[in-house]
């Protein structure tokens, strides 16, 4: 037998060589380990830093990590036996039973369990030795879309491992470790709620919940079923349930803590006592003579807590809602039912959770305090569920479904199965304040177990776990089902063979009259169809959808009615009043308003795989006759006059975009692939028609975007009114297959001769089949009288006029209209008006896929008044407010002093001085979906922006005319941004622009070129915090005295860039940016800049920039590992060991433009200025005003790099600094800003 196995490589973390001595002199006498690193990060193995330093380390083909500072002491041929294991096993990551030692040399077995598929707890025992695949992970760290973590690397790590193979389980004790977390069992398990953790906790479930997404047990926050809480006949609103056994000390406390509630409804109290033999049975019995208490003594003896709350909630009194409370435990007030239960109603809830506060039998607070548990969110709790070992109490059901799923007959863990059976198709609710005192007591049992008792308990919720992840795999499996034709045809025939009244009116459909209506070479249809009077007159008015039951929802559907899921969260139904041969309705599982702009992609998907049927859609003013609630439609194909003669109507397309190469190559990188695909329209039919060609991809929605951007809204709707069809259009000899979308342009609901009287009435209301040309008439002498060119003026009355029309095609071409271009093109003499409006300015705060912001005062949004906390949910294209999904929301302040706060607001994104805060605006709100998330602007008027932002960039304690130059260029800068992105709007600019070769990389980044909003609101623009930072009546005075006040040079608007510290030279426009030339933006001589005292930088830098102190003249040292893993990390190139660091170019001022860097391996050149600070830095160096000493010098290669440099920023434009000391000086603003803007003017446009 071959025993010779491979090498590991062991990583350890360092403190001190006293530290790691004992252990190190272990692992190098075993002939197993081929190398041991040291680790010092100070994230720990929780770093995503580290994980990718042990990976790049790693050569052996096993890694061993060790995860405690104390010393290891391994058993007698530890490491033999793992590798051995690790050989003969499938699986990529290993760990072991071992002993402990406690600080006071106590030794005990830590027997650790077997790792099963709901094993996904992020405190899973693993013990501290890890052995791990080197190749996993190296593919770990490989991954496209890795995720920087500080806390929850190595959790991640797990995960992904266990997505390939399990973790195994070696059942035997190979090593001791120390143990220095001493305390019971029932102390450590609330350790995930202690409000410390926060920000670790936060960081593994981002990691669990993308584990959950890539094995399809992920489940949406608002995928929830919506509970009758009236069903059944109760006579008591509530019962409290309280299973017993042995609780003398205890249950009289519990007892009068239900019976003191205050209610509005009749509640009862059920006590299931179990076996009591120590006087519990007598203590209840006390209160026998109050009705509202029910004494259950069951005969079974096998019964668990599971089994004596079945009892409860089966037993004929048990209310409409059972709510929990244990024997050792109170209620913290009187109102605890009564919140419970109305928590049930408003929040459409069939389980409540509330908060508890532990404490002890003095009711005195005990660690950690209130247990909240709110890492349970709306948005994620379900799937936060799966990574913690419990949901939080009191808990609270709904008897009716508790009746259906039964509860598991166990003592431990049969809450935690329940709540998370539920959460699979139910909303949980949830109430954060304290309900409930749980008490902890020495006769408690959960105060303290041991560690075999802990292992059963986290085997059998591992175990839930793994169940319930199965569960929902199969649910999304149904849910995410793809149905082709066949499937819809045999689930046709199945639903009228067996739905009567489907039966019968496809019948009829059979004999309905039709004609044809020829107008020039076109042939439009018409079909009298009694059976759809109830659709074309239907009433679609607010008042009247209110007052009517949702006929799409699943509780108000026939029971004949039956549903094929598609789509995971569509139902395909069988329409009962059809118009098509085949005709299907499909909703959305949930009741969401009639919106298309987050359903585009599933539509065309949809059309992909359907392919013998057409899907169309009909805007909530265009046909829909129930418009609250989101639904397409499916039907026979050749039936529609329009794709039934496609074939000639394609050859009259008129394509509108792409026409550029340009735009060719940014639609091929979206993935269109094909050179018929883009944006058409159709001229040559009865109505204007924009079509889509292309085929589903998962930007296939880019041009439906597109196109849906540019159709105008009318007031007070929330999209654009249209029709859309779409189908599979197959390609033939030589071309492809594809979708095509036909989108039909709305301006009117119904024509004028639907609401004409006698002879002129017509009851015809269009919608996306009669826009096709296939015209529905329910009423005969509607068919009878409607003639060719009543059917062609009809489609031409409810489309687009031609003005509009041409407004729509020149935003798709991103051309502008004519009167626009004269108006771009005269910006130059706008620069001499004084009377022209104070503009506003579109600022970008920030993007995620949750926004957490609160109303000081009354907004209005979609017509109504908004107050207090929001939050708001990216989803599915959309955003999710309020229970409803909205495009784009907008929060207008309805009193002058009116403001937002904003939580979790990034500054100084990237640079050394980044930190999240809550921060306060003024103006209008608005929020809009960008790249899978939701970006929040902030609209306010450009002085009040100033205000903010010459606050923000220094302290409001600055000499006036230091204040007044600054109010001037900060000015300057935004009106030329404004006027740049009004110039080349439409246009694709990327946020850096580079050149690339082998051995040359030469990139450099300006202000993003936002197309969404003007400027954002950190340093890459101009750094802008609202109202954070308080206004000076100076700030004031210097903005008003300068209103409207830019410089100009030429006619044009200056580029007026400026920075912190330049040094003692400015620098140049085209040593940062691109390769042009500025006049006003040269090489200025700056003596100011260095006679700043301590007193003028206090006025200057605001509280986080006194933080960096040596901006003058600055010294940064670097170790050769150190200058190499920057190199390499940041460049993402392996140049082997750094030899040197050549001046390519410089700039008069100093400043690098290119640097080469030399290595063992290879040379590479890197540009501009700001790629150098990056890539010599972990966050950005200060400048690169910088000479390079080589130190330490062996065989060629030094050991240290001492970088000696100085200014702060890229030095073009004004430094602050020095203007700050001009202005201390009596140097007027004009003075100030011509000597760093050379030969520019000062001009008043407003």
């Amino acid at each position: 037998m071959n025993t010779v196995l491979p090498k590991i490589d062991c990583f350890i973390p360092w403190i001190s060589e006293d530290q790691v001595r004992e252990t190190v002199t272990q692992l190098s006498a075993d002939e197993h380990v081929a190398a041991i690193h040291y680790l010092q990060e100070e994230g720990g193995f929780g770093c995503t830093r580290t994980i990718r330093q042990i990976a790049q380390l790693a050569t052996a083909p096993y890694i061993l990590l060790y995860t405690k500072y104390d010393t290891l002491k391994l058993g007698y041929h530890a490491l033999h036996r793992l590798l051995s294991v690790a050989e003969d096993s499938r699986g990529e990551m290993w760990y072991a039973d071992h002993y402990i030692v406690t600080p006071d040399g106590e030794r005990r077995a830590m027997p650790l369990i077997e790792y099963q598929d709901g094993s996904v707890r992020d405190d899973f025992q693993m013990g501290s030795v890890l052995l791990i695949k080197t190749e996993a992970l190296k593919e770990y760290v490989g991954q496209s879309h890795l995720h920087t973590y500080q806390h929850a690397a190595l959790y991640d790590l797990r995960l992904f491992i266990s997505r390939r193979s399990l973790p195994v389980h070696v059942d035997e004790f190979l090593y001791t470790e120390m143990e220095r977390d001493t305390r019971l069992s029932g102390q450590k398990q609330f350790d995930y709620v202690d409000p410390r953790n926060r920000s670790r906790q936060v960081e593994m479930e981002r990691a669990v919940t993308r584990h959950l997404r890539a094995i399809n047990a992920y489940l949406h926050g608002n995928e929830n079923d919506e509970p009758d809480l009236r069903e059944g006949d109760f006579e008591t609103e509530a019962s409290v349930v309280i299973p017993v056994r042995n609780r003398v000390r205890t249950i009289e406390d519990a007892i009068k803590s239900v019976l003191a509630q205050e209610t509005t409804f009749p509640f009862n109290l059920i006590i299931v006592d179990n076996g009591s033999t120590d006087g519990t049975t007598e203590a209840i019995a006390k209160y026998a003579e109050d009705k509202r208490v029910i004494h259950l003594i069951p005969e079974r003896d096998d019964l668990g807590i599971g089994g004596c709350w079945n009892m409860a909630v089966h037993h004929p009194q048990a209310g409409r809602f059972v709510v929990q409370l244990d024997s050792d435990d109170l209620y913290s007030s009187p109102q605890t039912l009564q919140r419970i239960v109305d928590a049930f109603y408003e929040q459409k809830a069939v389980m409540v959770i509330g908060a508890y506060r532990m404490c002890n039998f003095q009711l005195e607070t005990l660690p950690p305090g209130l247990i909240d548990h709110r890492e349970w969110t709306p948005q994620n709790g379900r799937n936060n569920a799966l990574r913690i070992n419990g949901l939080g109490a009191p808990r609270a059901f709904f008897t009716p479904l508790l009746r259906k799923i039964h509860i598991p007959n166990t003592s431990y863990g049969e809450d935690y199965a329940l709540g998370l059976m539920i959460s699979r198709r139910f909303r949980i609710g949830r109430i954060y304040d304290e309900l409930y005192l749980c008490r902890r007591w020495e006769g408690n049992s959960d105060a303290a177990l041991s560690q075999d008792k802990i292992n059963k308990n986290n085997r059998y919720k591992d175990h839930l776990r793994t169940l319930e992840i199965r569960a929902r795999q199969k649910l999304n499996e149904k849910w995410q089902h793809h149905v082709d034709t066949e499937e819809m045809q045999a689930f046709f025939a199945r639903e009228v063979e067996n739905w009567p009244l489907a039966a019968q009116n496809y019948k009829a459909l059979d004999c309905t009259q039709s004609k044809d209506l020829c107008v020039s070479e076109q042939t439009l249809k018409a079909q009298w169809n009694p059976a759809r009077i109830v659709s074309t007159g239907a009433k679609i008015d607010s008042k009247s959808i209110a007052e009517r039951p949702c006929f799409l929802c699943d509780q108000n559907r026939p029971k004949e009615q039956h549903t094929l899921m598609v789509e995971k969260h569509y139902q395909i139904l069988v329409n009962p009043f059809p118009i098509l041969p085949q005709h299907f309705t499909i909703p959305t599982r949930r009741h969401t308003p009639q919106s298309i702009y987050s359903h585009f992609s599933t539509m065309r998907r949809m059309a992909w795989d359907m392919k013998g049927y057409i899907i169309f859609y009909n805007g909530p003013l265009c046909g829909a006759s129930c418009p609250d609630h989101m639904h397409l439609q499916a039907g026979s194909r050749g039936i529609v006059p329009i794709e039934r003669d496609w074939d000639m109507y394609q050859q009259r397309l008129e394509k509108l975009y792409p026409l550029t190469g340009k735009e060719a190559a940014s639609m091929e990188e979206a993935g269109y692939i094909g050179s018929q695909c883009g944006l058409y329209i159709l001229r040559d039919y009865q109505c204007p028609v924009f079509v889509i060609r292309s085929i589903p991809t998962e930007s296939d929605s880019l041009l439906c975007q597109r196109l849906y951007n540019a159709l105008p809204i009318a007031e007070g709707e929330e999209e654009p009114r249209m029709n859309l069809i779409a189908w599979h259009q197959e390609g033939g000899v030589g071309k492809p297959d594809e979708v095509i979308t036909l989108l039909f342009p709305r301006s009117k609901h119904r024509p004028e001769c639907y609401y004409a009287e006698g002879e002129d009435k017509l009851l015809i209301s269009p919608g996306a089949l009669d826009m096709g040309g296939l015209f529905i008439t329910p009423r005969e002498e509607d068919f009878n009288k409607l003639t060719p060119e009543t059917a062609a003026a009809i489609l031409k009355e409810v489309t687009l006029e031609y003005d509009q029309l041409e407004d729509v095609i020149h935003q798709i071409k991103d051309t502008p209209k004519p009167e626009q271009q004269e108006e771009n093109e005269s910006i130059s003499s706008d620069l001499q008006q004084t009377d022209a409006e104070e503009p506003s300015v579109k600022v970008g705060l920030m993007s995620a896929t949750q926004l957490t912001f609160h109303l000081h005062h009354d907004y209005k949004a979609k017509g109504n008044l908004a107050s207090g906390q929001q939050t708001v949910q990216y989803h599915e294209g959309s955003i999710l407010w309020n229970g409803s999904l909205y495009h784009h929301l907008t929060f207008r302040p309805q009193q002058e002093e009116s403001c937002f706060s904003v939580e979790q607001v990034t500054i100084g994104k990237q640079f050394h001085w980044e930190r999240t805060e809550t921060q306060t605006f003024r103006g209008t709100l608005r929020l809009i979906v960008d790249e899978e998330k939701i970006l929040l602007i902030n609209e306010i008027p450009m002085e009040d922006y100033l205000l903010s932002v010459i606050s923000s960039e220094m302290k409001a304690t600055c000499s006036l005319e230091f204040l007044k130059a600054s109010a001037v260029i900060s000015r300057s800068w935004i009106m030329a941004q404004l006027e740049h992105r009004r110039q080349h709007e439409g246009e694709h600019n990327t946020f850096f622009s580079f050149s690339k070769s082998d051995s040359e990389m030469i990139r450099w980044y300006d202000r993003e070129e936002h197309t969404l909003f003007d400027v954002c609101a950190d340093d890459h623009c101009q750094r802008y915090q609202g109202v954070t930072r308080s206004f000076s009546p100076q700030v004031k005075q210097a903005i008003d005295a300068t209103r409207g006040q830019i410089l100009v040079y030429g006619g044009e608007i200056c580029d007026a860039r400026f920075g912190k510290c330049c040094g003692g030279m400015t620098n140049t426009y085209r040593h940062c940016w691109d390769n042009k030339d500025l006049p006003y933006l040269q090489h200025v001589d700056d003596p100011y800049c260095s006679q700043a005292t301590p007193q003028v930088l206090d006025q200057v830098l605001n509280d986080y920039d006194r933080e960096t102190t040596d901006f003058l003249e600055w010294t940064v040292e670097y170790s050769q590992q150190e200058m190499q893993e920057l190199v390499s990390e940041n460049l993402r190139t392996d140049l082997g060991q750094i030899t040197d660091l050549q001046d390519v170019e410089r700039s008069q001022s100093g400043h690098l433009s290119k640097l080469k860097i030399v290595g063992t391996q290879k040379e590479f050149t890197i540009g501009k200025e700001l790629e150098i600070r990056r890539t010599l830095s972990r966050s950005h160096l200060k400048s690169s005003a910088f000479r390079v000493e080589r130190l330490d010098i062996v065989d060629g290669i030094p050991q240290r790099f001492r970088l000696c440099g100085r200014g702060w920023g890229h030095g073009v434009g004004m430094c602050q600094i020095g203007a700050a000391v001009m202005g201390e000086q009596g140097h007027k603003f004009q003075s100030i800003l011509h000597h760093y803007y050379k030969e520019a003017e000062i001009k008043k446009i407003y």
